[in-house]
């Protein structure tokens, strides 16, 4: 079972994603109550919108997508009822600021709904003692950090090391299309009726979400899918020296903790064999746990609210949380990978998360593990 956190909250420290867990930020979800689909937003979930982007109001210049508020709730328990996991594991919670209203935003090239600070992992990457702020992909997302500097600070406060990559523009010129270009898609319903400004010169930016990252101790595997996030990689290997950054040629569109989740030193859990050859050779031969398949019944259906988008994938509650080496959370309704990890001998922390496709995150996306155990080791060597 899981250790008890220390009395004293230690400093920001997380190298990896597995030592023991003491700290972690936790995402809200209030005022969620819409999608802002515009073409930054359907670029970014092209993969899982695309086949239902025709059907939707958007082709007709309407950009937002209304989300039930009855989900909302619901997924406001489902969240709660994660706290309530990690508190119950020893894990100190901390959360965001909550939003005190819808917001709209607006920069001199565009305009959105703003989005609120559910899915954590995805504007930070937490690197030993260094807080990265990362360049949002998705405009609505572009303030959403604000709402977690005032624990940002109490880190920083403490000793911590905080950094920002510059923050895009995102006009019409700066996202690259390269990833889906070369499997030969067509990504014009996405891009068709986009009203975003330009700033001549500009071009390609930097752009790029921390769930593209996996942590393992002094390696950290970046999945870089087109020039945005080769700019990024740059980035973080001029200005985080002492890691090594490993480049994994566009394993997925963007984040890969839907598909790759290092379970301890020398395990991993895996969507497929199919995704072996994107990694480094030294975790080739690490053990594998192939996520296995769910049934369509433990996906809610929407059919009686009207039309909602399953922005995730099917393959969504991959995406778990280690408390430790041995100590998972896992959503309660993927209950054949539970099945799976308890035979290998963990164990299981089952939480309910009904509407991951619809808001787009799993447990690591919902979460920013501050404070783990493990430090800067050769895990890859």
């Amino acid at each position: 079972m899981p250790q008890p956190a220390p009395a004293s909250p230690p400093a920001l420290n997380s190298f990896d994603e597995f030592t023991r867990l003491d700290q972690v930020i936790l995402g809200r979800a209030e005022h969620y109550n819409a999608h802002h689909t515009d073409t930054s937003w359907r670029l970014f979930f092209y993969d899982n919108v695309a086949p239902v982007l025709g059907r939707h109001a958007n082709a007709s210049g309407e950009e937002l997508l209304p989300i039930p508020g009855q989900l909302v709730d619901e997924l406001n328990e489902d969240i709660a009822g994660l706290a309530d996991a990690l508190t119950g594991c020893g894990v100190k919670v901390l959360r965001p600021a909550t939003p005190g209203k819808d917001i709209d935003i607006r920069s001199p090239h565009w305009d959105a709904r703003a989005t609120p600070p559910l899915n954590v992992r995805d504007q930070t990457i937490i690197l030993g003692n260094t807080i990265v702020e990362t360049p949002p992909h998705v405009r609505a997302r572009i303030f959403e950090n604000d709402l977690l500097k005032p624990v940002f600070y109490r880190y920083y406060r403490d000793g911590a090391n905080w950094l920002s990559m510059p923050r895009p523009a995102l006009t019409r010129d700066s996202l690259d299309t390269a990833y889906f270009t070369r499997k030969n898609l067509d990504v014009s319903r996405a891009t068709d009726g986009e009203s975003a400004g330009v700033i001549e010169g500009l071009g390609l930016e930097m752009v790029f979400d921390g769930a593209q990252c996996m942590r393992l101790g002094r390696d950290v595997l970046v999945n870089v899918a087109n020039h945005n996030h080769e700019l990024a990689l740059r980035w973080l290997r001029d200005n985080i020296r002492d890691l090594r950054f490993h480049r994994l040629d566009a394993m997925a569109d963007n984040h890969i903790d839907s598909v790759l989740v290092p379970l301890r030193p020398g395990l991993m859990l895996l969507r497929s064999p199919a995704y072996l050859k994107y990694l480094p050779k030294a975790m080739q031969s690490w053990d594998v746990i192939y996520a296995p398949e769910t049934d369509d019944s433990n996906f809610p259906d929407y059919s009686d609210l009207g039309f909602v988008i399953p922005i995730g994938s099917r393959y969504m509650d991959i995406n778990l949380l280690s408390i430790d080496e041995n100590t998972v959370v896992v959503n309660s309704l993927y209950p054949e990978l539970i099945q799976v990890l308890e035979g290998r001998g963990f164990t299981v922390v089952p939480v309910r998360h009904r509407h991951r496709r619809l808001f787009g995150g799993g447990f690591h996306c919902f979460t920013l593990d501050t404070v783990r155990r493990g430090g800067p080791e050769d895990y890859l060597s």
